[in-house]
């Protein structure tokens, strides 16, 4: 009998540890990190279930668990102590719309808290924070919503310009600050859209600009008269960062390309910086706020790229930085638009420079800028050209449709030729009946053919009707001549120019001819 009892209560002694050593107690989690759990892997089109057992320290101020953006559906169990079991379904009425619970005041003391997630990425687990670091967070969501209103304004303002003034460097410039004010979104605490919506408008935003900006830069250095294969590789570019991007933020768990991404990315950027040097050495006003801008943000998404391959944190510490960058470069961009050449308008003296029909410079600007600007590059050994434009055909076109019609073709044409991306020592206008001239302060002659055959693409996409021709639509013959500027050279160039146009007429019209003979001697002392 006596054997028995202690039989028994060396039973009842020994049975807890045993328990105990079955179970082990689930961790405490960090105030401040991420959440272990377990979670496969996971994307928009297949989402995962995150699960995650832990118990939370014993601190003096309230403790809350927050969610990523992949995170939805969140529920958190607290069991204990005892046989209490209370259950919180997530709500995003923490501050900036972010999904969570408040946990209650005693979860320290309890057996466990169990969470349960619906998510779309492996990399955004849950995290425990405290009402310090929330209240922290406050300040963050304080700098989203300052480069929100700064990206938001600028769209407007150009936006309108754009309209109102109907320049493709303002449109692409507003088109790219709006998809920026796009990607801060998320972070102003207004909504929050699950993943399965929020990852694609990433994306969508993210490739308007990708588009935006490089429309911006190739309008921006026009004046370069870049040749087409570099504009192809640009857009090229854009489309294969914004296939990635897309592809990463649909397959996420799934996308091992994140490297090829960035790099990707980051060769987009440098492209955008080399054509800012180009502008530099092209003289175009404004080229070093371009530069600038472009360099920043490029260096500072340099060093976020280079930071994801180290280890450590390093990486989400540049996020801000290189969101601020963004924020200047936009800033320096809107400075080189407003310091950048508006046009012929902007370089004409008064308006007895000024073509009554067409609103460019007239043939006394023309001449007074080869009387002026060609002697003052004499000392400089520096190229001067010239493109010159005829309409084929005009005074059958007068017959056939009337001199109002001829007066408007002629104002489409002069608009086109205004606006062909001439830079600061150069003007355009009118020469005389249907002929208008471009002078090229500093060009060689294979700019000055390209230049050449843009403006004849140009006016042969406003398509205006012409039935005296076989082509049914108004075209233009182009001849042009760059020569070594120097004293007594500028009928010479004039006359090059004018021999090129005849011979263009001459093999049919509708073309392009540039005077390919030897440039004469500087004559200058």
């Amino acid at each position: 009998m006596n054997r028995g009892a202690v039989l028994v209560a060396l039973v009842a002694t020994f049975l807890p540890l045993a328990v105990d050593a079955a179970e082990p107690q689930p961790p405490i989690a960090e105030i401040g990190a991420t959440l272990p759990g377990d979670v496969e892997r996971a994307s928009i089109l297949r989402p995962a279930e995150y699960v995650s057992v832990f118990r939370v320290p014993h601190v003096d101020t309230a403790l809350y668990i927050g969610a990523p953006w992949y995170v939805r559906d969140l529920t958190v169990v607290v069991i204990g102590p005892g046989t209490e079991r209370r259950t919180f379904i997530a709500t995003d009425d923490l501050p900036g719309h972010v999904l969570g619970v408040r946990l209650p005041s005693d979860s320290w003391a309890a057996d466990r808290i169990e969470l349960r997630a619906t998510t779309v990425s492996s990399v955004g687990a849950p995290y425990l924070v405290d009402a310090d670091d929330l209240g922290a967070g406050g300040w963050h969501f304080w700098w989203y919503d300052a480069l929100f209103g700064l990206f938001a304004a600028l769209a407007i303002i150009f936006g309108m310009l754009a309209l109102v003034q109907r320049r493709a460097l303002f449109g692409w410039y507003a088109a790219a600050m709006a998809g920026q004010a796009g990607l801060m979104t998320p972070w102003l605490g207004i909504a929050r859209p699950p993943p399965q919506i929020s990852q694609p408008l990433h994306a969508a935003w993210q490739a308007v600009v990708f588009i935006g900006l490089m429309g911006f830069t190739l309008t921006y250095v026009r004046r370069a008269h870049l040749p087409r294969v570099v504009t192809s590789a640009a857009w090229a570019l854009v489309l294969i960062d914004v296939a990635l991007v897309t592809l990463g933020d649909v397959l996420q768990d799934f996308w091992t390309a994140d490297v090829l991404e960035e790099t990707c990315i980051a060769a987009l950027m440098l492209f955008q910086v080399a054509l800012g040097v180009i502008a530099i050495r092209r003289r175009v006003d404004g080229a070093w706020f371009f530069l600038a801008g472009t360099a920043l943000a490029a260096g500072v998404f340099a060093l976020a790229f280079i930071a994801l391959l180290l280890p450590g944190d390093l990486a989400a510490r540049l996020q801000d930085p290189a969101i601020g960058a963004r924020g200047i470069e936009g800033v320096l961009l809107a400075l080189a638009i407003a310091v950048s050449p508006r046009g012929d308008r902007a370089r004409l003296g008064s308006r007895q420079d000024v073509d009554g029909l067409t609103g460019v410079a007239n043939r006394e600007a023309l001449d007074a800028w080869l009387a002026q600007s060609g002697a003052a590059r004499a000392r400089g050994g520096r190229t001067a050209a010239a493109v010159l434009l005829d309409v084929d055909r005009f005074r059958a076109y007068n017959d056939t449709y009337g001199h109002a019609a001829g007066d408007d073709a002629l104002r489409r044409i002069a608009a086109v030729v205004a606006q062909g991306g001439w830079g600061p020592l150069d003007l355009a206008g009118r020469y005389g009946d249907d002929r208008f001239l471009v002078l090229l302060g500093d060009a060689d002659l294979t700019a000055v053919k390209r230049a050449g055959a843009e403006l004849a693409g140009a006016v042969a996409a406003l398509e205006i009707a012409h039935g005296a021709v076989p082509s049914k639509r108004l075209s233009v013959s182009i001849g042009v001549a760059s020569v070594v500027t120097g004293q007594g050279d500028r009928m010479e160039l004039i006359r090059r120019a004018t021999a090129a146009l005849y011979l263009a007429k001459t093999m049919g019209r509708n073309r392009v001819v540039a005077d390919e003979s030897a440039a004469p001697p500087v004559t200058g002392r």
